[in-house]
């Protein structure tokens, strides 16, 4: 076999190798790990002692509505151009076994049963590398929704609350995207634990009344069919009216 027809085999078995070869810059898997940066200020509310004598379960859900669940954010490399940062493993599992761990730290219990349910809702779990010169700026962004419930189901307290954090870093490291999302993670929750009607509400077992202009809480279908129930118990409503008024509310079941 000739020099040129030996050449034309060798190409012919390496070009269909690097067509369908994956292109590792074109992404980038973090393996989510909680490792807040030491020297960074510290973000620990100042909670009653109220709090930690009520041990809560805490829940957390997934309201990104991301189209991939595992995209965490996006990286530019050298040329500029945009590739997306992918978590290796489920964002919710971390988030959940992150906050268990920091609220450990801050003297929260968690036992069974629990006096008090504390729903997390991700609304943002996002980090932003941008190449420069020499390495990357990373800025890393966490909302979250919470609502505090009793035992029995009823809504305490609810809101809203944030956090970020930004670093000079190593382009495309994983180890600088782990540490500024736990560091905005950690701000964003200590963001909800801080607020003075969660802390009440959370300590008392109370509502907590809604700000001037606000509505209250909607109450759950369960919520308002037990104090049907206790009308119909106490005789301040008939068989009659209360058959039509728990009609109306399985409506909206």
């Amino acid at each position: 076999m000739s020099r040129i027809a030996s050449l034309g085999v060798a190409l012919a078995l390496i070009v269909p190798v690097s067509i369908f070869a994956r292109d590792t810059r074109q992404e980038l898997t973090v393996n989510l790990k909680f490792a807040p940066q030491e020297g960074v200020q510290s973000n620990s509310p100042d909670l009653p002692a109220a709090m930690s004598e009520r041990p809560f379960e805490l829940r957390v859900e997934d309201a990104r509505k991301a189209a991939n669940p595992l995209t965490i954010g996006q990286g530019t490399n050298d040329d500029d151009k945009a590739f997306p940062i992918n978590a290796g493993s489920d964002v919710v599992a971390y988030v959940r076994e992150t906050l268990q761990q920091v609220a450990s730290g801050w003297d929260l219990k968690r036992e069974s049963p629990p006096q008090r349910i504390l729903t997390i809702g991700i609304t943002r779990f996002f980090v932003d590398e941008s190449n420069k010169a020499l390495g990357s700026v990373y800025a890393a962004e966490v909302q979250l929704s919470y609502v505090l419930a009793d035992a029995a189901g009823k809504r305490l307290a609810e809101g809203v609350a944030s956090g970020e954090a930004h670093r000079y870093g190593r382009a495309r490291s994983a180890d600088n995207c782990s540490e500024v999302l736990s560091d905005a993670l950690k701000e964003a929750f200590a963001d909800a634990l801080s607020n003075t009607e969660l802390q009440s509400a959370w300590s008392s077992g109370k509502a907590a009344a809604p700000a001037a202009g606000q509505a209250a809480p909607q109450e759950s279908v369960e919520e308002r069919l037990r104090k049907l129930d206790d009308l119909l118990k106490k005789g301040l409503i008939t068989k009659d009216e209360y058959k039509t008024k728990r009609a109306e509310i399985l409506k909206d079941v």
